[in-house]
């Protein structure tokens, strides 16, 4: 049984204007339906994403054109596996690059510092459905691949090696098309 979790294709989006922490909701509606780098991803991912008998995906723009650039479609797509949201703020004293924003939404996100779905509590929640949801469709299918988000595929992540699941390959770190590839006998 394999889940491999790979992480989208790069999103094409002005990320260095800096701009007030009250702007990041609507930068981040930008991003999501912003157009992705068409630069094919490398050999190995490619290998990984066709040799899947499954092919699951968030429902957010990024995650489906990664998969269509490949020439493939998702056989189930789902919001479960969507980003985990940052927390929405007011702050207009500073102004910063989004991917610094970013960084600083999350850290206060793991800090337990958030409403409603941008809690660490409810990402940690989803991330845990979603593992249960792959690892159902892993029983079915045995190789499965998800094409989904750094941050909430992190927790996924965490959650299958808690179900005892084992990291046996990875590759490109945290940048788009990264994978890790979970086994379990």
């Amino acid at each position: 049984m394999q889940i491999i979790l790979i992480r989208h294709a790069k999103v094409l989006i002005n990320s260095d204007t800096k701009i007030f922490a009250k702007d990041m909701q609507e930068w981040v509606k930008s991003y999501n339906q912003a157009k992705i780098d068409t630069t094919m991803p490398s050999k190995e991912v490619i290998e990984l994403i066709n040799g899947a008998n499954f092919l699951v995906s968030s429902t957010l723009k990024r995650s489906i054109d990664s998969l269509k650039l490949l020439g493939k479609e998702p056989n189930l797509s789902s919001p479960i596996f969507n980003e985990a949201d940052i927390p929405p703020t007011n702050g207009k004293i500073i102004k910063a690059k989004p991917k610094h924003w970013l960084l600083f939404l999350r850290v206060l996100m793991f800090l337990g510092i958030g409403k409603n779905n941008a809690s660490f509590k409810k990402s940690k929640q989803r991330a845990k459905e979603a593992s249960n949801l792959l690892i159902e469709l892993a029983k079915k299918h045995q190789n499965i691949a998800l094409l989904g988000h750094g941050g909430l595929n992190f927790l996924i992540g965490k959650e299958l090696e808690a179900k005892g699941f084992k990291c046996v390959k990875k590759g490109g770190g945290n940048s788009n098309w990264s994978y890790k590839v979970y086994s379990k006998t």
